[in-house]
């Protein structure tokens, strides 16, 4: 009588072991889909703010040969 309350008692440990292993599976999974989520939303982030940049460089790169002509071109008018 003994052996079988014991293994019983073995078998619910085991089943809350197993609901409790499940729960946190349960949750881990939603905090990876968030994660990746997240991650994503970073992803097109960076792409959004190197177009930005790109886009910041390129007018900053075509002022300055701008500049450059212009002042150049004063330069050889004094000469």
């Amino acid at each position: 009588m003994q052996k079988i309350t014991a293994l019983e008692k073995s078998s619910e440990q085991r089943l809350e072991r197993i609901n409790l292993l499940e729960a946190r599976v349960e949750t881990l999974e939603q905090d990876n889909s968030a994660l990746q989520e997240r991650a994503y939303m970073l992803q097109e982030k960076t792409k959004t703010l190197a177009k930005e940049m790109k886009g910041i460089s390129s007018s900053f790169g075509a002022c300055s040969l701008h500049v450059v002509l212009v002042f150049g071109a004063h330069v050889h008018l004094l000469l």
